[in-house]
């Protein structure tokens, strides 16, 4: 018994050594996470919002220092609008090249007074930039409230003229940047520098980062080329026609070439496509082969592309990361309920020298077996939880400290990041099925074989006066 004794409290100091290890709570923390991002009303789940309290009080220190940087992530996270619109003006103020950051406070607060003065300073800051453009258009709607024409009432939306001017100069700007990287490079770098670099305020904040109307986008693409184009293309004005095809492929681009998110550059790839199916035909009708024949060749890329994202290529697809995020989840679960059993027996059996120590039944005898086992079951399973979740701890370590390089993507921060079910984009995903199932029949093969070769033991054991030794 002392040698059980012994391992019992071995397994348990290292079971709890675990609970020391900040990638170890956060792998715990991972169901909670994800319910919290589903939207359940989960008191307990991990918050991904650092305390206004703390805000707060980095603000106040930030203004005795004149740190610009510290306003601006203060701003961009503090709840009240009020705040965030003076933080914000006094981080511009100290810090010019911080004025990207009125984007986002205009997405968060439209009906702010101070949004219409923000955009004019981003379009005078940024002017080659579509995002400033796009930005005024979408506050152009966003102020007409219900009374917008819908998105496929052409001849209404050809008299919007307010709306189509800063349109058509978001077209024609030489970039698109929606400034997602410059806001995760100034988030992390200060996050970090504080070791509040968790992934649950990370991610929080990268989910709530706001991109284009994507719907806008759509609506003047197809403005220009079901409308305008369409009639130029009719009435004999070839150039014209193809100088609106153009100009929406062109943007798709950029959409691509510049946007952070999957859905800017799948909106990207889908109006570049629209554009190319008109143009192909038109500039075969024009005799200009060479350039009807790179269009084709790009036509064919953007499908494929599409066609992945979509699943329809077959070695696209894996069972991976699903199952990856199964194991944490199991895992998770499992320390849990270990945790509590042991704390339970351990609790129990101890509290029986003092209370009714005389009194020793089948539970008291249950729960000391449970004490002694306990520990190693919850062992493993934290050293299972540690090890499936450690690529994911590794992968977020280096995303908060790695350079050299421009981002063009944040999908792989949340699926890299964090296994959750579903994450992974488009439909590249598969799920793993029951791993058991091909092992199951032939574990009932081999209960039936035990069980039969375990009938003629028993009766000859129960037989009077039989012995191992009868022949």
């Amino acid at each position: 018994m002392r040698k059980t004794r012994f391992m019992t409290m071995l397994f348990l100091v290292w079971s709890i050594a675990f609970f020391f290890v900040p990638d170890f709570r956060q792998g715990l923390q991972v169901p909670l996470l994800r319910l919290s991002f589903e939207g359940s009303p989960v008191p307990l789940g991990p918050s991904g919002h650092l305390p206004v309290s703390m805000l707060e009080k980095f603000a106040r220190a930030a203004e005795q220092q004149s740190d610009a940087r510290t306003l601006a992530f203060v701003a961009l996270h503090h709840p009240n609008a009020s705040e965030r619109a003076a933080l914000a003006q006094r981080a511009v103020s100290l810090d010019p090249q911080l004025t990207w950051m009125y984007y986002s406070l205009v997405t968060q607060d439209r009906d702010n007074p101070a949004a219409e003065q923000w955009i004019a300073q981003l379009e005078a800051w940024d002017p080659e930039n579509a995002i400033p453009h796009l930005l005024r258009a979408e506050q152009i709607i966003v102020r007409r409230g219900g009374k917008w024409p819908a998105s496929d009432k052409f001849e209404a939306l050809t008299g919007e003229t307010t709306w189509r001017e800063p349109m058509q100069r978001a077209l024609a700007a030489p970039r698109y940047d929606s400034y997602l990287a410059r806001r995760f490079e100034l988030e992390r770098s200060w996050l970090h520098a504080r070791g509040l670099d968790r992934p649950a305020v990370v991610l929080w904040s990268v989910a709530g980062y706001p991109i284009p109307s994507l719907l806008n986008i759509r609506t003047y693409s197809n403005l220009l080329q079901k409308k305008l184009g369409k009639e130029a293309e009719q009435a004999g004005r070839t150039q014209e026609a193809l100088g609106y095809y153009w100009a929406v492929a062109h943007f798709g681009e950029r959409m691509q070439l510049g946007g952070c998110s999957l859905i800017e550059r799948l909106i990207g790839a889908s109006v570049q496509i629209e554009a190319y199916e008109r143009l192909l035909p038109l500039l075969r009708q024009a005799g200009r082969a060479d350039e009807a024949l790179t269009v084709e060749y790009a036509l064919r890329g953007l499908r494929q592309q599409r066609d992945v994202l979509r699943g329809r290529e077959p070695l696209a697809q894996s069972t991976n990361h699903s199952w990856a995020a199964l194991i944490v989840h199991l895992f998770a679960g499992l320390v849990v309920v270990f945790g509590l059993l042991t704390l339970l027996s351990v609790v129990y059996v101890n509290a029986k020298r003092w209370v009714r120590p005389e009194k020793k039944g089948r539970l008291y005898q249950l729960l000391t077996v449970a004490e002694n086992y306990m520990p190693i079951l919850l062992f493993l399973a934290c050293l299972g939880l540690y090890l499936s979740y450690y690529p994911f701890a590794q992968n977020f370590h280096h995303y908060m400290t790695a350079s050299g390089g421009e981002i063009h993507d944040f999908e792989p921060l949340f699926f890299n990041v964090v296994p959750f079910f579903g994450i992974v984009p488009g439909h590249l995903d598969l799920w793993p099925g029951n791993p058991f199932q091909p092992y199951g029949w032939y574990a009932l093969t081999g209960l039936v074989i035990v069980v039969l070769a375990a009938i003629p033991w028993r009766r000859r054991a129960a037989t009077p006066g039989a012995s191992y030794g009868e022949k």
